[in-house]
């Protein structure tokens, strides 16, 4: 689909008809939005598949009630996960892929970054795996449009420790988004986009 047209085509869906999504094309929906650009490529992401009934109905319990529709609803669940190690990351990139690399970015991936991102502050973290996942997300709802389904951004759910335990995701892994998708009648609201002069300043 042309890009500027899927851009238009796409709004935020809340309710969907409850058909399953195979897990083939949600698969597929992640590959590709896993192309999206990372700072230094460590894309510091996990991407948890909510399949069974019981995660899901664990998952509705750490989420605000405003939303829990949209779960029960929903073709299939993404919830989006940051990895908060990522000097350890960078070092397990550069172990999985060395045989691959120059040796410059095997030395990029082992040393260098390791040993930025091991002076980076708790805030500047949470602010690096924030903007990352902002990133992939946004190419995450495009894809999903393209494949044809519809989609919505939860925020509104309790980020701790008790989402990676209902998901039996490692601790290193922050949740940061719920993506859920689906096939719907809806149309969403239409995108309200900001005039020009109160988005771009030219210096």
């Amino acid at each position: 689909m042309e890009y500027l047209k899927l851009n238009k085509s796409r709004h935020a869906v809340k309710h969907f008809d409850g058909t399953k999504i195979p897990t083939v094309d949600v698969k597929q929906i992640i590959s590709t939005a896993a192309l999206a650009p990372s700072a230094n490529n460590l894309q510091p992401w996990l991407f948890t598949i909510v399949e069974s009934k019981e995660r899901r109905e664990l998952l509705i319990d750490e989420t605000e009630p405003g939303n829990v529709s949209q779960l029960e609803e929903a073709g299939a669940i993404i919830v989006l996960f940051s990895d908060t190690a990522i000097a350890e990351r960078s070092q397990e990139i550069a172990q999985k892929f060395g045989n691959m690399m120059a040796p410059e970015m095997m030395q990029r991936f082992n040393k260098i970054y390791p040993e930025r991102f091991a002076k980076f502050t708790p805030k500047y973290t949470t602010d690096f795996l924030a903007l990352n996942a902002g990133i992939v997300t946004m190419n995450l709802v495009l894809a999903i449009k393209d494949f044809g389904y519809e989609s919505n951004i939860i925020l509104g759910f309790h980020r701790t420790d008790h989402v990676n335990e209902a998901l039996d995701v490692p601790l290193r892994y922050r949740p940061e988004l719920i993506i859920t998708l689906g096939r719907s009648n809806e149309k969403g609201e239409p995108h309200f986009g900001l005039p020009q002069d109160m988005l771009v300043k030219i210096v």
